[in-house]
């Protein structure tokens, strides 16, 4: 065997690693031997699948993972993990003392964990190893790194992903003695080539001619200090040396060669995930998904980048694949493995998809059920043929309830938008993930005050996932131009100064995640304590309460309503107040209203309609968003 792809914690265990996958398969099909395997089980097996999950999930934006890793890498040079906890996690959340004592439980199985699994490899089949490197996966794939290249010199250690974008990932080969190659973006045009000419070079210089987008240790290395001066794992755990990158050399990275035409693809590979899946006794706790991606980049953030997003990098140049191909690789991929759920790893949902690929997918016969990231201005009838198709997980980005802070954000959006896509996937069981966001340079305060008032209205509707403070992320408008929205001083998120042993520049061109001081030193979490508040109710109570509008044959429309809000639990409807409110379940102007029924029912006036959704509004069974009049009630058409 040749090469040897590794999926390190805390990769999630439900699904392939799918970049990993296409460059297996690139690999495979220029004739090269790859293998794919995924420690993130033998770490799970060690400790258990819930504890696994709590990790990477619920510590993913402190960097709760990284932190546990960190320690076997750098040791005293780094605060310890009490001081990480105290200082970051407990910053971000009150946990218990019992969480406090799991996550410590967690730590102590790192080291035996890596030592183990070193162990149990025959590096010595291996030319190439490379390592996938996500946003809780880098200081586990260093600290691997460093066990291989202390034993078997001659391995070449090749990281990519996302954590390696642009920056990063210079700082990471000039920090990181263990690292040969590292690959600055997309890397399934470079990422084989690369490979091919290593293979094919025979003196063991690894003197290739390297793509744009790909940086090497051989090519770059100049010493940062003399090998006396070197520290601590430095010293004895590795002969290689830290180096220097030139202020011009950082100041310019290459951009490499990305895929424009996704057709060309190879299919993934994910035949080492599912037999992994099947020898692990984890095999009955993990419900598996197929992964797949039917385009890149993101068609709004070329227009009109959102504020605060850094998804996609330097990427962001949208590319989908043609209907046919996206179907025809599903299906290879579902009959392959067996299985009937996948999620999309796409940013965004194609616009064009809705006359092409939903159509045909739906026409494969698959029986597919599945995921994706979409925004919310979407349609009822577009909502629905998504549903009709299969879907069942939306991500949306709704971030917040009002429309002034969706501009300040530059989404795209309107608040109404975002409550209609809420009640329409709730109503029909869609399983909706989406979170709230605050601490928007230049918010006006006041928007929080209505939207405290709003929260209890919506509690029969899905609750975010998470609540937090907005960030600074790389590549983001935010984290690109802060003086554009009036914040200063962008500085790495407090983890990372916890996670490694470097001066602030270094933290700062390693870090995705940063923080930011806002105008006024203004302190977002106390301005909009009441309005956290409502949403934390809103997610203790998830599930607890109903309000639901059941369109009977008889012609009347029941509303039955268990909010605590409630006037009454339930009330008739019939006549043209019943069509006026099911005329509502799309956001609808008064002019628009009051045209359609003075029209149909000659009788209404303009005042009379006002008045019943005025009265409506009074009984917090509709609410009016930006002179907008919305029904709450999620609608049913199966009366029992």
């Amino acid at each position: 065997m040749t090469v040897l792809l590794l999926n390190l914690p805390f990769a999630n265990l439900a699904w392939p690693n799918l970049g990993l996958s296409l460059l297996k398969s690139a690999l495979v099909s220029r004739g090269i031997d790859c293998d794919l395997d995924s420690p993130c089980f033998d770490l799970a097996e060690r400790i258990g699948p819930d504890f696994y999950s709590w990790i990477a999930d619920g510590f993913a934006f402190v960097l709760g993972g990284e932190a546990m890793f960190a320690q076997d890498y750098f040791g005293s040079r780094i605060p310890d993990l009490e001081t990480f906890w105290k200082e970051v996690i407990l910053w971000t959340e009150p946990l218990t003392e019992d969480d406090r004592a799991d996550f410590f439980t967690v730590a102590g199985a790192i080291p035996p964990f890596l030592d183990d699994y070193f162990e149990s490899v025959s590096w010595d089949r291996y030319r190439i190893v490379g390592f996938s490197l996500t946003f809780q996966q880098t200081l586990a794939s260093l600290a691997l790194a460093r066990r291989i290249k202390a034993t078997y010199p001659d391995i070449v250690l090749m990281f990519g992903g996302a954590a390696c974008e642009g920056g990063m990932g210079a700082a990471l080969i000039e920090l990181f003695p263990e690292i040969d190659y590292v690959f600055l973006g997309e890397a399934d045009v470079t990422f084989p080539e690369v490979v091919r000419r290593l293979l094919d070079e025979r003196d063991g210089s690894h003197a290739i001619d390297l793509p744009p987008g790909v940086l090497s240790r051989s090519s770059l290395l100049s010493p940062s200090k003399p090998d006396s001066q070197a520290t601590g794992n430095e010293s004895t755990r590795c002969s290689a040396r830290p180096i220097a990158l030139s202020t011009a050399l950082l100041a310019a990275l290459p951009a490499g060669p990305v895929p424009v035409d996704l057709d060309r693809l190879p299919f993934p590979d994910f035949d080492d995930y599912f037999s992994r899946l099947a020898a692990s006794p984890l095999r009955e706790e993990i419900d598996p998904l197929l992964f797949f991606e039917t385009s890149r980049g993101c068609w709004w953030g070329e227009r009109n980048q959102c504020a605060f997003c850094g998804l996609n990098g330097s990427s962001l140049k949208y590319r989908f694949k043609t209907p046919a191909r996206a179907v025809e690789e599903l299906q290879y991929l579902c009959e392959r493995h067996g299985i009937r759920k996948a999620a999309a790893a796409d940013n965004i949902f194609a616009n064009e998809y809705f006359t092409t690929f939903l159509p045909a997918l739906k026409e494969s016969g698959l029986g597919l059920r599945f995921e994706y990231e979409m925004r919310s201005n979407l349609t009822k009838a577009q909502c629905m043929q998504l549903v009709d198709a299969g879907l069942a997980a939306a991500q949306i980005g709704i971030e917040t309830f009002s429309t002034p802070l969706l501009k300040l954000l530059r989404k795209g959006t309107l608040a109404r938008h975002n409550l209609q896509i809420l009640k329409w996937f709730t109503a029909v069981g869609i399983e909706i993930k989406w979170n709230v966001l605050y601490g928007f340079p230049g918010e006006p305060t006041s928007e929080y005050v209505a939207m405290t008032r709003l929260v209890p209205l919506l509690i029969h509707l899905k609750p975010p996932l998470a609540v937090g403070p907005v960030r600074a992320d790389r590549f983001g408008p935010y984290h690109s131009h802060p003086e554009q929205f009036g914040i200063a001083n962008i500085r790495p998120h407090r983890a990372f100064g916890h996670l490694y042993p470097f001066d602030e520049d270094a933290l700062s061109r390693l870090a995705y995640f940063h923080e930011f001081d806002y105008a006024g030193n203004r302190e977002p979490l106390k301005e909009v304590a009441d309005f956290l508040d409502r949403v934390e109710e809103w997610r203790l109570h998830a599930g607890h309460f109903t309000f639901q509008a059941f369109d009977r044959a008889d012609g009347v429309l029941l509303l039955t309503d268990t909010r605590p809000c409630a006037a009454t639990f339930q009330r008739r409807l019939g006549g043209w107040e019943r069509l006026l409110y099911l005329e509502c379940d799309t956001a609808q102007s008064l002019d628009r209203l009051c045209g359609r029924f003075v029209e149909q029912f000659g009788e209404k006036t303009r005042e009379t309609i006002l008045a019943t959704l005025e009265s409506w509004i009074a009984e917090k069974i509709m609410i009016n968003i930006d002179d907008y009049y919305f029904s709450l009630a999620t609608l049913r058409t199966d009366m029992p």
